[in-house]
């Protein structure tokens, strides 16, 4: 039971908040999608979940030694050595495997998509905050592909719309792991590396609002370009969201302001749902 606890622990199992934050934008894509069913809804949410799963496993594997000297991270499987290199390789091996016979059970354009963009970027984001002084527009590109996909299994293409939101999410993406960037900024200085909340220092709630504002421009451009009356009406939480994340922020709760972010991508999935899948109620 240990050991199964310990790649529970890999994969986050115990820690949602990183699988919610993926399903969001990929029902955003599903929901906008004129293909709706319970098997391209099943491939997403099992996508998403092993997907995460995957990531994680790839991110302890490569970051052990510096998990080992962060208080937060230092009790990680692989970090903490319940888990071996080897037993954990194998691990992700398997993760990887399913994750490739889910995909082949999509389409030509879906399987390009993920093999030339998701993939290379799902293994090399781990290796940015050695990099990059802003590893979070990475992630925020890497994660935000969760919204492409998915309205590509649906409807094997992808449209300007739904780039348009790609790159919104992007800007949200990049605002709440900022968020939770300042809750490992001392031993981030420590170990050398990188994070949008070293880089932007002391005006980093300023530009997690500009981010956030950002995303909130183009779900308003959205809604109008759509006459979304609901999606407008939205808008007004993600303001109130905006608000409220920065106060936590300024209260020195940064991890309550990271996982409020899951709220804003399920009031968005429902609004779309509601949008653009009505004709299931009728």
């Amino acid at each position: 039971m240990t050991k199964l606890n310990s790649y529970l622990s890999l994969i986050r199992f115990y820690n949602p908040i990183g699988f919610w934050l993926l399903l969001w934008p990929g029902l955003w894509g599903l929901f906008l999608s004129n293909n709706f069913n319970i098997e391209n809804f099943t491939i997403v949410v099992l996508g998403s979940f092993l997907t995460r799963s995957l990531g994680c496993a790839i991110n302890d594997f490569l970051d052990k030694d510096f998990d080992r000297n962060v208080e937060r991270t230092k009790s990680r499987p692989i970090a903490s050595k319940d888990l071996s290199l080897s037993e954990a390789g194998i691990f992700i091996v398997i993760l990887a495997s399913i994750c490739i016979f889910l995909l082949m059970q999509t389409n030509p354009f879906t399987i390009k998509l993920v093999s030339y963009f998701a993939i290379p970027m799902i293994i090399f984001y781990p290796l940015m905050k050695r990099f990059l002084a802003m590893p979070q527009l990475f992630l925020g590109a890497t994660f935000g592909l969760s919204l492409p996909i998915s309205y590509s299994i649906a409807e094997s293409t992808v449209n300007i719309e739904v780039i348009f939101l790609y790159i919104g999410c992007i800007f949200w993406i990049i605002a709440y792991d900022t968020y939770y960037a300042l809750c490992d900024i001392q031993d981030d200085k420590k170990l050398s590396l990188n994070s949008s909340a070293i880089f932007f220092g002391n005006d980093t709630q300023k530009a997690v609002i500009l981010f956030s504002m950002l995303f909130l421009g183009v779900i308003i451009t959205f809604a109008i370009k759509n006459s979304s009356l609901i999606l407008g009406a939205g808008a007004i939480f993600l303001l109130y969201q905006i608000y409220l994340q920065n106060k936590l922020s300024k209260a020195n709760k940064n991890l309550d302001a990271f996982k409020a972010n899951s709220h804003i991508g399920l009031v968005i999935a429902i609004l779309l749902f509601i949008e653009n899948q009505n004709e299931l109620f009728s």
